[in-house]
């Protein structure tokens, strides 16, 4: 087919200079420029000449490019202008700084294993985002993945018009997962975790491939465990040995004294700097929300009637007690508070490490290097006993809507942003004075629902808000997860009423 084209290089077209060919493709003609008036490098990208009189193919021509400038987000290259009339039919998009992964593979050079995760879950957000907003992607190559001297990573628009193909995606990731094997630095710290990762994605063989949000979350994690704080205070310091200029007998004696004195002093230095226990503060006010129109979760206006939610997440301390209050029930009286779905062989509400978790926070101690007492959020709780604690104060669990509603209110929920590991009652708070909803933990809702995002998939449990491990989107923050047993150390919960008679 001729894709000749009248564009040719330093001919000027509208505000764009036109450069070199850089690619030709079946139906389409893709140049590097200049956008004079501001002198702006830019890729402009034509349809044939000879392809321009028909109408099949300009409209999908243009079906695509206003796929591609619907796409915001950042690390994805812009549309700039798109001209269409009766001499031509192309789109400007900005031209992305840095070199392409096939060329930094061609260069033979390596990427270490910290920055390679890091662009492993960038490519995930950004394909996770298309995935979000139903937005179907030609297959990437190494050509489109494009890294900056600060190792910065950005993709070119592959967005086109159609509905989403999940083996591109499938293919996308092994893709990726195979070039950056190839160009991961080996024997740096990190590398085996790094690789491990990859494999997985490259991987086509697994029942079920990994999902972009996924990969996201596991290169968060590796990226988490490489940029964790190494202990590297333990000092040597090397004495040469010298001859004794005293007996024995007078050596023993003086080292008898100075371990007395030693001692002495240390049992004065523990009592005098050892830091106080803070004491468990009340935590039962729950907030009123009235009734009236909010935003929903998912963009469409929704009517409530007036609820009470907690104003905290469930403490440490909160959580204590529900436990000792079930040590001196019987079975028989703790099945009334516990789901009839529970399963038969869950016989505690213990949450996980549940031991050194209580023990660090009544001491005052560190629990997994992290700062705890029984204001911390409880953690490592899975939904049944999230579901169990609710009834047992008179309450239950917020459904995604009410727990979204209670951001709605007095607050727009994208500038509630994702806080670090603080007592429930010391995080950012909302104007209503509700604690938490972007930070500390993650919580559990009480209802399955549909990921509108994917409605091929059944209805799951919705875990709600960002966590000190996963701040990425805040108050927005949200999870599908077809599992109530899961546990997680970054995972809680808080309680919802329709009245105050339960609180």
């Amino acid at each position: 087919m001729d894709t000749t084209s009248n564009f040719s290089t330093g001919k000027q077209i509208g505000d764009y200079r036109i450069g070199d060919l850089i690619a030709k493709g079946v139906n389409t003609l893709t140049w590097s420029a200049t956008q004079v008036s501001v002198q702006r490098e830019v890729i402009i990208c034509s349809l044939a000449d000879n392809l321009k009189s028909c109408e099949t193919h300009s409209e999908e021509f243009i079906s695509d490019v206003r796929t591609k400038a619907s796409v915001d987000h950042p690390l994805i290259s812009s549309v700039l202008e798109a001209i269409n009339d009766d001499t031509q039919c192309f789109f400007a998009m900005e031209k992305l700084q840095g070199s392409s992964l096939d060329s930094i593979h061609d260069e033979g050079s390596s990427i270490p294993p910290l920055e390679t995760v890091r662009i492993i879950r960038n490519i995930a957000g950004a394909y996770q985002y298309l995935e979000n907003h139903d937005i179907a992607t030609l297959p990437i190559s190494a050509h489109d993945i494009v890294i900056d001297s600060e190792s910065y990573c950005r993709l070119i628009n592959m967005a086109v018009s159609g509905k989403i193909d999940p083996s591109i995606a499938t293919r996308d990731k092994e893709l990726i997962g195979h070039i950056f094997q190839d160009l991961l630095e080996p024997g740096q710290p990190g590398s085996t975790r790094t690789a491990s990762l990859l494999d997985y994605m490259a991987d086509l063989h697994r029942d079920q491939p990994l999902s972009w949000e996924q990969i996201y979350n596991l290169s968060d994690e590796v990226e988490r465990q490489l940029t964790e704080p190494k202990d590297n205070n333990q000092i040597q310091s090397l004495t040469m040995k010298m001859p004794p200029r005293v007996s024995s007998d007078t050596l023993g004696k003086a080292a008898s004294t100075v371990a007395i004195i030693a001692i002495l002093a240390g049992l004065v230095y523990y009592f005098s700097s050892r830091k106080a226990v803070t004491k468990e503060r009340e935590m039962s006010e729950m907030v009123r929300i009235p009734a009236g129109k909010y935003l929903g979760p998912d963009g469409t206006s929704i009517t409530m009637k007036e609820f009470w939610i907690d104003a905290h997440e469930v403490s440490i301390g909160e959580y204590a007690k529900f436990l000792h209050a079930l040590e001196h029930l019987a079975a028989e009286q703790r099945s009334v508070y516990q789901h009839e779905d529970q399963p038969q062989n869950k016989l505690s509400h213990e949450p996980d490490d549940w031991y050194n978790l209580i023990t660090a926070a009544n001491n005052g101690t560190p629990w997994n290097n992290l700062e705890v007492d029984l204001n911390y959020p409880v953690v490592g709780v899975d939904w049944w006993d999230a579901y169990t604690y609710a009834e047992w104060k008179g309450r239950r669990l917020p459904t995604r809507e009410e727990w979204y509603t209670a951001c709605t209110a007095g607050d727009d929920p994208s500038q509630i942003l994702g806080s670090g590991w603080s007592p429930v009652d010391q995080t950012s708070q909302t104007s209503f004075g509700i604690y938490g909803m972007a930070g500390n933990v993650s919580e559990w809702m009480r209802k399955r629902t549909l990921d509108p995002a994917d409605l091929s998939k059944p209805a799951r449990y919705i875990i709600s808000g960002a966590s000190y491990l996963r701040p990425k989107y805040g108050a927005r923050a949200r999870e599908w997860v077809a599992d109530r047993n899961l546990r997680r150390a970054d995972l809680g919960f808080r309680t919802f009423s329709t009245s105050l008679q339960n609180n």
